[in-house]
């Protein structure tokens, strides 16, 4: 087919078209430039394709390996965040159901108020909804 020739025509519509037969009365031939890059001479041999090919391979089993870490990692995120909800709910079950306190450095504990304890529900609520399903 090297030596075929190349063809040129517009139909009825005004659509450009390109063949290797003319298909109609007003195609007119065109001359192909000759590719220099397209000789045998530079055409890659066995062991080029083979190496090219092992790169490629390299390339999607790294692709691949790096989306498998992702998908880990995002998995293990959203247990993360799971357990941490559970702990969120739980706590809160407690601070509705008994009296809150913190610790002071000398060992004592130091009950909140009525007011104290209404605002500490009221943050753990806010922080469930706003990052718990």
């Amino acid at each position: 087919m090297a030596n075929a020739g190349a063809y040129k025509w517009v139909d009825e519509e005004g659509r450009v078209h390109f063949g290797d037969r003319p298909t109609s009365t007003q195609a007119e031939q065109i001359k192909l430039k000759k590719n220099p890059k397209a000789s045998l001479s530079t055409a890659p041999n066995a062991e080029q394709r083979r190496i090219t090919q092992q790169r490629m391979l390299d390339v999607y089993r790294q692709e691949r390996e790096a989306k498998k870490a992702a998908k880990q990692k995002q998995k293990e995120e959203a247990l993360k965040i799971a357990q941490q909800c559970a702990d969120a709910r739980d706590n809160l079950r407690q601070y509705e159901r008994s009296q809150l306190y913190e610790n002071l450095p000398n060992g004592e504990r130091r009950y909140l108020s009525t007011k104290e304890r209404k605002k500490a529900i009221l943050q753990l609520k806010t922080n469930i909804k706003r990052h718990c399903k």
